[in-house]
Order: C-alpha cells, then sequence, then structure tokens
C-alpha cells in the first residue's frame, strides 16, 4: 500500500499544466504515399511534354509527346529519444514521467524541431530569397512579388508564414474602414489572395516565406515513425520503464517546383 498514490500530488498537478503544447507546420504538407526506394532515398514522380506549343487539328495524325520520369530525393533525418524512468521513484510520483514524457517531448520538442528543418529546407529552396529590409512602405510590394511569381508559375493563393515583426508592419500598412466601434481589430487573416500564419521567430527564420502549390510544391515526409515502451524487468537496462523513440523525415522540394515558394530574410546590418 505504501506505493499507492490516489490523486495528483498539487506540485506535480502544476507542473502539467505548465507544459506548453503545440501543433506543427509541417504537417499541412505532410506525404503518406511516398515510393522509397531503399533506406531514406524517396521517389518523386515528374510529368514533363516535349512541347508547349498546341497543335493544329490534323484528324488526329500528330501526337503529343510525354515521359515519367522519377528523381531521388533523401530524407535528411534520423532522430532518437530514449527515456529511462525509474521504477521506484516513477511509483512516487503518480507515473506521470513514464506515461507522459514521450508524448510531452514530441509536442514540445521533437515537433519544433520538424517545424524548424521545414522552414530551413524551404528558404534554401525557395526560387527567389529576397533580403529587403521590410518597413511599413515596402512590405506589400515586398509581398506583392511572391504573388507575381507564383502567377507567372501558373500558381495562385498559398500560405504566407509571417514572423510577428514583419505582420505588426503588415498591419500597419493596411487601410481599414471599421463599422462597428464595439469590435475594433487589427488583425490580418489573409492578405493578396494568401492565407496568413504568424509564425515564431526560432522556427521561420525569415521575415516571412511564402509557399503556393501545396504538397505539389515541398512535401514534408516522415518514413518511419516508431515507439517502444518496456517495463521493468523486460528489458535488461536497469529497474526502470524504457522507452525508445525513432523518427526518420524530411522535407523534401522537387526540382521543378521551386517557383512555388518566395521568401524574404533581411541582411543583417542592411
Amino acid at each position: 500500500m505504501a506505493d499507492t498514490v490516489n490523486e495528483f500530488p498539487e506540485a506535480y498537478a502544476q507542473a502539467l499544466d505548465e507544459v506548453l503544447t503545440t501543433s506543427s507546420f509541417a504537417a499541412r504538407y505532410g506525404e503518406t504515399d511516398a515510393q522509397f526506394i531503399n533506406a531514406k532515398t524517396v521517389n518523386v514522380p515528374d510529368i514533363a511534354f516535349a512541347s508547349d506549343k498546341l497543335s493544329d487539328y490534323d484528324e488526329f495524325k500528330t501526337a503529343n509527346d510525354v515521359s515519367l520520369t522519377y528523381t531521388p530525393y533523401t530524407l535528411a533525418n534520423d532522430k532518437q529519444a530514449v527515456f529511462h524512468v525509474d521504477a521506484a521513484e516513477d511509483a512516487e510520483t503518480a507515473s506521470i514521467r513514464s506515461t507522459q514524457a514521450a508524448a510531452q517531448y514530441e509536442r514540445t520538442i521533437f515537433v519544433p524541431a520538424v517545424d524548424k528543418d521545414f522552414f530551413a529546407i524551404a528558404a534554401a529552396k525557395a526560387k527567389s530569397k529576397g533580403a529587403t529590409q521590410l518597413t511599413a512602405a515596402n512590405i506589400k510590394d515586398e509581398i506583392r512579388k511572391a504573388r507575381s511569381q507564383f502567377t507567372q508559375a501558373g500558381l495562385m493563393g498559398g500560405e504566407l508564414y509571417i514572423s510577428s515583426a514583419a505582420l505588426a508592419l503588415l498591419e500597419d500598412a493596411v487601410d481599414r474602414q471599421f463599422s462597428n466601434e464595439t469590435s475594433i481589430t487589427d488583425s490580418i487573416g489573409s492578405y493578396d489572395g494568401f492565407q496568413l500564419f504568424e509564425t515564431p521567430d526560432a522556427l521561420l527564420g525569415a521575415d516571412f516565406t511564402v509557399i503556393s502549390g501545396g504538397k505539389a510544391t515541398i512535401r514534408y515526409i516522415t518514413k518511419r515513425a516508431v515507439s517502444y515502451m518496456f517495463a521493468p524487468g523486460s528489458h535488461t537496462q536497469g529497474d526502470n520503464w524504457l522507452s525508445q523513440h525513432r523518427w526518420v523525415f524530411g522535407t523534401i522540394v522537387p526540382k521543378n517546383k521551386v517557383a512555388g515558394i518566395y521568401t524574404n530574410k533581411a541582411v543583417v546590418g542592411a
């Protein structure tokens, strides 16, 4: 009976309440049907036509040539996490660590790391990489550059991931008419055909990054995501709960889809 805990001690309940949870930006572009060649290499199909000219009608004598090629891409990340929780200590603390450590780790450490990697790849592969020091006077013009790039590539709309500082400039730059003084707001949910997402600076690594074309432009791929849980006495690594976790994942941008990404990051000191 000494090991029985009928309710969470107040200190532990407060600790749980302080844990921040988050959701992944990269999940929007998650690809579940990737074709793997071996190890961490994935094949991405590309369809190409021999000509972009329209053929005149000639009783269907002239055929259009179409080719299908596969381009291999390698997933960059193979990560793990291992937790040992002493069985005696776990019994004294209502099994909080053994039952919740992995989930909290995934939400607060793994998912942010995935998003940081995702945005870094997006910025590195972007067709255009602006370095303009943003102001309220020029931010709309800089965002329009992304729209123009996408239009020329036959793309419409997309997602605008923007830092808090850049979003504040955009809010200051937009003129509004308020009809009801009891519900005045200066927040912006969409702009210039783009859905806005205010993104933490530590993850975004830019003033803003715009993505058009969804998963046709950029894909977040997970090859393996597994978890193993061993009770005390079922393994040979001590008297503890043992949990092991592994994630094989990466973000890819097909070489012919870079026009679907635009990013801006001002040069420090400029």
